[in-house]
């Protein structure tokens, strides 16, 4: 995930098991800061990394019954198996926080304001921590798509094909974006479950673009991918590896910080 006005991405590792890990990534100099492990599942095309890189809001998932029972003494809710969070990356601990239902996460719309996945009725009575120095609203009419389009597009991606339905639209109602010559194919099936699929439009050879779980170009023109818990930039038909995170662990004692 790109910052727009800034050289600083935020890495979402997940795995191994339940497990979700978050580094910050400085696209200039390639120091990559390990963080919070989070046990749980961060979901990554509904969170968004504000434009000078300095804040993540997020949206979790984590249904154990020890999470449940600390919603419940903390805040008196005791459904709280998602919410939506702000944090400041590479860390999940939660600066403000919000209950959250089948959707939530938000965007940026600049550095300290924030369009939440939230029903805009029900956003106070969804309030656990109110943030300090920023206007937050909830969505009036639109839905989860908004908030992936919107996080994109201020990235430098392109929408070639909005979806007339967005749940279970298959492939032939796949949401599509391009960014220079790489396309990048959204569906979403009736379990709600996403998939993204990258494609190279160049006729010059990139290697295995189709295979990444992740794509991008950077703030610095330099074309990304991750696969198979590696990190690479693509440099013609060779890959350079920046990282290979498959050896970072979890220790035992870990708990999540949200």
């Amino acid at each position: 995930m790109m910052a727009s006005t800034a050289s600083t991405a935020v890495i979402f590792r997940r795995g191994p098991s339940r497990w979700t890990r978050l580094y910050l990534w400085n696209t200039r100099t390639d120091a990559i800061t390990p963080g919070s492990w989070f046990a749980g599942r961060l979901y990554e095309w509904t969170s968004d990394l504000s434009p000078d890189g300095r804040h993540l809001v997020y949206l979790a998932r984590n249904e154990s019954k020890r999470r449940l029972d600390a919603a419940a003494e903390a805040f008196g809710d005791q459904t709280m198996w998602s919410w939506t969070a702000l944090c400041k990356p590479p860390w999940v601990k939660a600066l403000a926080l919000w209950s959250a239902g089948p959707d939530g996460g938000g965007i940026f719309t600049d550095n300290h304001t924030l369009v939440l996945n939230h029903p805009a009725s029900l956003l106070a009575q969804q309030t656990r921590i109110k943030p300090a120095g920023f206007t937050v609203r909830g969505l009036e009419g639109t839905e989860q798509i908004h908030v992936l389009c919107t996080s994109l597009e201020r990235t430098g991606w392109q929408i070639i094909q909005r979806p007339e339905r967005w749940y279970g639209s298959g492939e032939v109602g796949a949401l599509i974006l391009r960014k220079k010559k790489l396309e990048l194919r959204f569906t979403r099936s009736p379990e709600y479950r996403w998939e993204a699929t990258y494609i190279w439009l160049g006729t010059d050879a990139r290697p295995r673009v189709e295979q990444a779980s992740w794509a991008d170009f950077d703030q610095h023109g330099r074309l990304l991918i991750a696969r198979q818990g590696r990190l690479f930039v693509v440099q013609g038909a060779d890959l350079q590896e920046l990282i290979d995170l498959n050896q970072d662990q979890p220790r035992h004692h870990v708990t999540d910080q949200s």
